[in-house]
């Protein structure tokens, strides 16, 4: 059984909580803020081991195995360093950071130090993905040629307080929710990008990125266009396509649904799975490659990461 902490205790720590709730190899260890008490009314909320003040307590742990951060992408790549360089492995909500040669420096940090070290990319772990993907590489669509994703919201409409970090220049749309179309057509092209074009445009009272689109062509042919965009809502918030020769797939809310519909011609059958949380495939994922003593893992590695990177645009 591996042990984890989550570190950065906002809205999406409960649902990585939950996920972890629900994976058979990982236990919820316990929590770690500056504030003290939030550590502890989380320990008791999701029935964890311990609550920790400061980082320095967590590193001083030895039944601590694994940092989830769910943390403003900004820290990213401070916190992950240093908890590497204490023997920690690492789970990263995305994007992990924002440079390629930064993935270089980390991964290489984490063999030296022999500890784990992952993205959080649920879409790659997502039951129903995995299932479609199974089914695509046995023909049923025949030779897959075009995919097609998006995911986009209004977020202007949500609330959300305009001098949050999101809307900063770690921020925007391409790195927040861009991501998830990004790793949506690299996992089903099952190729590395070789060319890609991608468009950007902002918002006159912000810095970052509302929208964006990439045209991308992988090695082995397959072509592919995502957008995302914080401008307006869409059914689902998005959905994913996947078109081959013989049929295609239809995938709502691809990210973390619980259906897809596969048509070929007049025919359509729908898919469905069951599954408590969205989370719980990643998490279990890191957790078997921590106790076999990986230092990165074969679905999200590092060049995984990068190739996400290049397709929201981030070379």
């Amino acid at each position: 059984m591996v042990n984890m902490v989550i570190c950065g205790l906002g809205k999406i720590s409960r649902r990585v909580s939950n996920g972890c709730l629900g994976a058979r190899n990982m236990k919820l260890y316990g929590f770690v803020s500056r504030d003290i008490k939030k550590a502890q009314a989380y320990k008791s909320e999701f029935c964890a081991i311990k609550a920790f003040d400061s980082m320095k307590q967590v590193y001083a742990d030895e039944m601590v195995d694994v940092i989830y951060l769910c943390t403003p992408n900004y820290l990213h790549y401070k916190q992950i360093k240093e908890a590497l360089e204490n023997k920690k492995s690492v789970i990263c909500e995305k994007p992990m950071v924002l440079k390629q040669s930064e993935l270089d420096e980390l991964f290489k940090i984490a063999k030296e130090n022999q500890v784990f070290l992952m993205e959080a990319h649920k879409t790659a772990f997502n039951p129903l993905l995995v299932q479609i993907k199974e089914m695509i590489n046995s023909g049923v669509i025949g030779d897959v040629y075009y995919i097609d994703a998006e995911y986009s919201s209004d977020i202007l409409k949500e609330g959300l307080d305009l001098n949050h970090w999101v809307f900063g220049e770690s921020g925007g749309v391409s790195r927040d929710i861009g991501v998830y179309p990004a790793c949506f057509s690299s996992y089903m092209a099952q190729s590395d990008i070789s060319t890609h074009k991608t468009l950007k445009t902002g918002h006159k009272e912000f810095i970052c990125d509302f929208f964006f689109q990439t045209f991308l062509e992988y090695k082995n042919g397959i072509k592919a266009s995502i957008k995302s965009s914080w401008l307006y809502d869409t059914d689902h918030k998005g959905i994913g396509y996947i078109y081959g020769t013989k049929g295609y797939f239809k995938i709502p809310a691809y990210w973390k649904g619980k259906e897809a519909f596969l048509i070929r011609g007049t025919d359509v059958q729908k898919i469905t799975v069951d599954f408590s949380s969205d989370f719980t495939g990643e998490i279990e994922h890191a957790a078997l490659c921590i106790e076999a003593h990986k230092n990165e893992s074969d679905v999200m590695s590092c060049h995984a990461s990068k190739e996400i990177l290049k397709a929201i645009g981030e070379d």
